[in-house]
């Protein structure tokens, strides 16, 4: 079959992180949006930075708008299976017909220019084609999802934006944001515009909180941290919650939260902040009955994930720190008395020593293995030299995999076994469904 115009495309970016490795390139990225038209002017932008929780909170804001009636867009990364999950408008991906036509006027504002594909990353060339796409299709809203950091990352060249939203700030992607807290939130602060409405996660460390109140008082921008509109957590399972909700002063009693794992309350609780700011803002409302059909529908595609129900066998694409410290803490309230069994990969920039060391506070069987990255994958053997070197190791099972197949071939011949989870990186995470359903 001859490969698509699309696929011929997306081969030709360069596979690079082009980040701070010659300053900002957030002047050059506007000159060529300059060229475009400004078609970043033609929406207005909902800015999302934090360091874990960014994807379930961009999600349910985009849902919670489009299930409004207002016309909207995201663009998110990483992708799960299909790269054109990065934009999507009003419950649709972007169409490989549509891409290759906002690309075409891309190629012609870069040859005006000067310049050529290789001038810029992958990333990049996603962002510039979203907010062709999400220009052309007269988007009210766009939700931008930071790549990493936020001053020099490639969404905060979009000019027209509304608020700014920062999810929890922890420590991830030290080598390009810095190694403290303070260093990481100041990258991630200089998302604020001058103006404009933020809202910060409900327990952000007082250290990352100091540091975002400090530029929005610097941009004139107002900060807000709570709001009226409550949830309280009632049952958790690890795949979804049952949640009581405080709304415009109603009360709403079992609620069914499809997202699960404790974090996802906090997040949820976020998006709230955000909800009543926007309420009070805006002439259309976001009902009571649009909040509640969301939170029992919103999904992410590797997040607490359930394939199979007996055993139970979960996706969680827990990459850092911070994210395996929320799966563990779920596991040991909920499962502490089950059969166990954890397959596990890393990249070599993660925190991985550290995210072992969490790891093995568990009593599970663990399968190592390696993701599907060349470049950037944590060798399975010296993963799993990082596990047997480990004190808290002794007496437990780790095995290694020659691959993600034979990781997965391995879990479903451990017996007995209530629950299976498959954690760590995203590029081991989005390999796994085809391969378990074999």
């Amino acid at each position: 079959m001859a490969e698509s115009e699309f696929s011929k495309i997306v081969s030709s970016m360069p596979q690079v992180i082009k980040y701070n490795d010659t300053g900002s390139r957030i002047p050059l990225l506007q000159q060529v949006l300059d060229e475009l038209g400004q078609p970043d002017q033609k929406f207005k932008t909902i800015h999302i930075a934090g360091t874990n929780g960014k994807g379930s909170t961009s999600e349910m804001i985009y849902q919670l708008l489009w299930k409004t009636g207002f016309k909207v867009g995201i663009f998110s990364s990483p992708a799960f299976c299909d790269d054109r999950e990065q934009i999507r408008a009003d419950g649709e991906l972007i169409s490989e017909h549509d891409f290759v036509e906002c690309y075409s006027r891309l190629v012609k504002a870069f040859d005006n220019l000067g310049y050529t594909q290789q001038d810029f990353s992958v990333f990049e060339t996603w962002y510039l084609v979203s907010t062709i796409y999400f220009a052309e299709r007269s988007s009210d809203y766009v939700v931008y999802e930071c790549g990493m950091g936020g001053e020099l990352d490639a969404t905060n060249a979009t000019r027209n934006v509304e608020y700014a939203i920062f999810t929890k700030i922890d420590m991830d992607h030290m080598r390009f944001l810095g190694s403290t807290i303070e260093e990481i939130a100041t990258a991630k602060s200089k998302i604020i515009k001058p103006g404009i409405k933020v809202v910060s996660y409900p327990t952000q460390s007082s250290r990352a909180e100091h540091i975002l109140q400090k530029e929005a008082d610097f941009q004139k921008a107002s900060l807000t941290q709570s709001s009226s509109y409550n949830v309280a957590l009632d049952d958790e399972q690890l795949t979804h919650s049952i949640v009581s909700l405080y709304y415009k002063k109603h009360h709403y009693d079992d609620v069914y939260f499809n997202l699960g794992g404790l974090y996802q309350i906090k997040n949820l609780q976020n998006v709230l902040n955000w909800l009543e700011l926007f309420n009070q803002n805006s002439q259309t409302q976001i009902s009571a009955a649009t909040l509640l059909q969301v939170l029992k529908t919103v999904s992410l595609p590797g997040r607490m994930q359930q394939l199979q129900k007996d055993p139970l066998v979960v996706l969680d694409a827990a990459h850092n720190v911070n994210a395996i410290k929320g799966l563990v803490d779920s596991l040991t309230k909920l499962h502490s008395n089950k059969k166990l069994i954890l397959v596990v990969g890393f990249l070599k920039d993660k925190q991985y020593q550290k995210c072992v060391d969490l790891l093995l506070e568990l009593s599970a069987t663990f399968i190592v293995t390696s993701p599907n990255n060349l470049q950037r994958a944590l060798p399975a053997s010296q993963l799993y030299q990082v596990f047997k070197d480990d004190p808290e190791s002794d007496g437990k099972d780790v095995i290694l995999a020659s691959s993600i197949a034979d990781a997965v071939n391995k879990a479903k011949q451990v017996d007995p076994c209530d629950l299976v989870i498959f954690t760590g990186s995203f590029y081991l995470i989005n390999q796994i469904q085809p391969l378990w359903n074999e």
